[in-house]
């Protein structure tokens, strides 16, 4: 990125190489430079040159967008006994539209992902934790070998740090990694670009990439970087990705909408940019973060928002979303629907040939014993894994672990808590337990958050986290209801009525709290914290709605997974001496 004389900021068009497994797409020009400044100016490089604009002459061009997002990994479900596939079957969908396709001028096919494309499955354990233990990046290898376009960056490719995230790109994208949000960052230099021009059999297809700034901060080896406004930044954007192309199409990691309760959001969503955007100035919306169904059955009018149509397909790999583009003078989103994977057929030869080489690298590191799960009923967690009715053996085993490894790292803690909805899968008791089983009850890679409370702030605290409490005649909701380590002892006064609530009897460490009310406590939790009750909050305020990611909390980058699992081979398993138990801690009357 170059700054003028003038103060404008240049943006460079670049020749690149398209996805070599991409037969369609002839050919890849990038956008490179810092799309966030206020000032913009394009620049074109020796031999890059776009084509004219497409002309309609009575047969129009149909382009269909097949579009995935949030995988996190998931490219096959991985079982104790056997797999079951995921990514096979999309590629099954993606190569026969491919074939249908095939040799006719007027249709063609593009394939983007919208990011967090790892994270919160085993084969994270095949990416290690620094480039020099580095094995594969599953999601980017199979992408490549599938013919994917582009993919955005997610909030979850930071849980890497920005040295493993580069690392990846390079070894395992052949295909551009969009943001156009992010401010330019030495470790991502050249890993990551504002946007892709495609040119598809007379078609110039512009793509510009953007990220949710909810996105941490702070993230692995002390990297940091800054994600902005998306709106000013596409505002300014656009006049040039529109002038070098006959479709725009936004790749979106923005989350659907600010009202949106299942992630975290900031500035806008995909509805809050397409209400500030020029209409016509963009011609499709595909998102993602948010892991809404959008258009399951077929384009719906409510997800068209000033004109511009959004779509969005789940998460895991359940489905595939497509979309249909018809150009004639001007795009023309004809329909948009979603596939269900689980309904697709298996392309036998790229599970055999690509996925199942992973499977089996990955297999030892999945299948490393951490202890066994003792035989208690206690421990027993199925369906409702995460319904705070009362005490929970299994979150007073993660509250416990949390505070045993804070002091094994020499880190000062009074206390710790986790949410309740920390806890993503069930466990068996007396069984052998695994790596594998964990990265189940824990996938995702939150991080160890340390942060302060005085005793008055502690007391308002677990008052409003008891009329978080789940109520019998109540269906579940995710309330950010909180579990305490064994310092922690108080019993809630349940009521009908949620207001009536109350917490009482609060003691640390078997003094009551209002005994000593100069104390201040240092208390561990996980990153993820209340990220899935926003919806209840907005229903139910007031309420102290507390962020331990304030000023005064220190992110360690440490993976509460990870400490875990060093908990857990501690005890030789998940047992009582470790902290799975119920030991009348919380008593719910």
């Amino acid at each position: 990125m170059e700054t003028s004389d003038t103060g404008q900021q240049n943006l460079l068009l670049v020749r690149a190489t398209v996805n070599p497994t991409d037969a369609e797409t002839g050919q890849l020009f990038l956008l490179k430079g810092d799309a966030t400044g206020e000032n913009l100016n394009l620049e074109i490089s020796t031999g890059a040159q776009l084509p004219a604009a497409w002309h309609y002459d009575d047969q129009p061009f149909q382009l269909k967008i097949l579009h995935f997002n949030d995988l996190h990994g998931q490219v096959a479900r991985i079982g104790r006994n056997e797999n079951t596939p995921v990514f096979s079957k999309m590629v099954s969908r993606i190569q026969y539209t491919r074939s249908t396709y095939q040799g006719n001028p007027f249709a063609g096919v593009l394939v983007l992902s919208g990011g967090d494309d790892s994270i919160g499955t085993p084969f994270d354990l095949l990416i290690g934790k620094t480039p020099e233990n580095y094995q594969v990046h599953a999601g980017y290898r199979l992408y490549s070998k599938a013919g994917v376009a582009a993919s955005v960056l997610g909030n979850h490719e930071f849980d890497l740090g920005l040295d493993l995230l580069a690392h990846a790109i390079r070894k395992d994208a052949a295909f551009p990694i969009l943001s156009a949000n992010i401010k330019p960052n030495r470790q991502l230099e050249n890993a990551c670009d504002p946007a892709a021009i495609f040119y598809l059999k007379g078609i110039r297809i512009g793509v510009i990439g953007l990220t949710t700034p909810a996105a941490t901060l702070r993230c692995r080896q002390g990297s940091e970087f800054e994600i902005v406004d998306p709106i000013p930044v596409v505002k300014r954007l656009l006049p040039i990705v529109r002038s070098l192309s006959d479709i725009v199409i936004i790749l979106s990691h923005l989350g659907l909408s600010l009202s949106s309760s299942s992630a975290s959001m900031a500035f806008a969503g995909d509805v809050e940019l397409a209400q500030s955007l020029p209409l016509g100035s963009v011609d499709l919306i595909i998102g993602s973060h948010t892991h809404d169904l959008i258009n399951k059955s077929g384009l719906d009018s409510k997800n068209v928002v000033n004109g511009i149509p959004i779509t969005q397909a789940g998460c895991n790999g359940s489905y595939l979303g497509e979309v249909d583009i018809v150009l004639r003078d001007a795009p023309t989103v004809a329909n948009a629907c979603l596939n269900e994977t689980a309904e697709l057929p298996l392309d036998i030869s790229f599970d055999e040939n690509y996925v199942q080489p992973l499977l089996e690298q990955l297999r030892p590191k999945f299948e490393k014993r951490l202890g066994r799960v003792m035989e208690s009923r206690e421990i027993m967690v199925d369906a409702s894994y995460n319904v705070a009715l009362g005490e929970s053996a299994l979150h007073n085993f993660v509250a416990d672990g949390l505070v045993a490894s804070c002091r094994a790292h020499e880190l000062a803690v009074d206390f710790g808590m986790v949410d309740a909805s920390v806890i993503n899968s069930g466990i068996q008791p007396g069984k052998d337990f695994t790596y594998g089983d964990w990265q189940s009850v824990m996938p995702y890679s939150d991080t160890l958050i340390l942060f302060t409370l005085t005793a008055k702030e502690l007391c308002e605290f677990i008052q409003d986290n008891a009329r978080r409490v789940d109520i019998l005649e109540e269906p579940h909701q995710e309330r950010g209801f909180q579990y305490f380590s064994k310092e922690i002892r108080y019993c809630i006064q349940s009521s009908p009525t949620r207001s009536r609530i109350k917490a009482v009897d609060i003691k640390v460490k078997g003094i009551p709290v209002e005994q000593d009310t100069d104390r201040i406590y240092r208390v561990a939790c996980i990153s993820f914290f209340r990220a899935l009750s926003r919806n209840w909050e907005q229903q139910n305020m007031p309420l102290l709605v507390f962020d331990p990611k304030q000023a005064q909390g220190v992110d360690t980058g440490l993976f509460v997974r990870d400490l875990m699992s060093e908990h857990i081979q501690h005890y030789d398993g998940i047992s009582s001496a470790g902290g799975a138990l119920q030991d009348g801690r919380l008593i719910v009357f």
